[in-house]
């Protein structure tokens, strides 16, 4: 239920430009409106995600079946990593717009803007990356705790 949330975001921002993702926006917002009154998710929008996302990597089979069945994980690691970009990046706007700079008290090298972007894009990255490899690991770990129990 927690990729509702994302999902939530993402689909209504998608929605503004393209009719094919308004159901979907309903979809999750009729799912976190329900996980927010502490009932159960009955659209069933994560499994379709889920699915979809499993499918896509099936071109390499142990990969798909990870993802598929660590996805309570990653789908956690995906929204913090969602939400603290989100939050970098309204602190560099807010930077920009109050200081000139990403950076209070920098000087940008090329531009503003630029500077900001390429702030942002690293931040990112690195967030992602370093959500991948915890999820990793903790995949692996848990894979070598079974198969020491077997």
């Amino acid at each position: 239920m927690v990729i509702c949330i994302v999902a939530l975001v993402v689909f209504s921002v998608l929605s503004i430009w393209s009719a094919k993702y308004r159901d979907l926006s309903r979809e999750a917002f009729r799912c976190v409106a329900r996980m927010i009154t502490l009932r159960p998710c009955d659209v069933h929008l994560e499994t379709r995600i889920k699915t979809k996302v499993t499918s896509k990597l099936m071109f390499i089979p142990k990969l798909a079946g990870l993802v598929y069945k660590h996805w309570a994980v990653m789908s956690w690691l995906f929204t913090i990593a969602f939400f603290a970009s989100l939050g970098y990046s309204l602190y560099s706007v807010y930077n920009l717009l109050v200081y000139g700079s990403c950076t209070p008290g920098n000087q940008c090298v090329i531009t503003s803007i630029g500077a900001c972007i390429l702030d942002i894009e690293k931040t990112a990255v690195g967030a992602i990356l370093t959500i991948l490899v915890i999820a990793l690991l903790y995949i692996f770990i848990k894979n070598r705790k079974q198969k020491a129990a077997i």
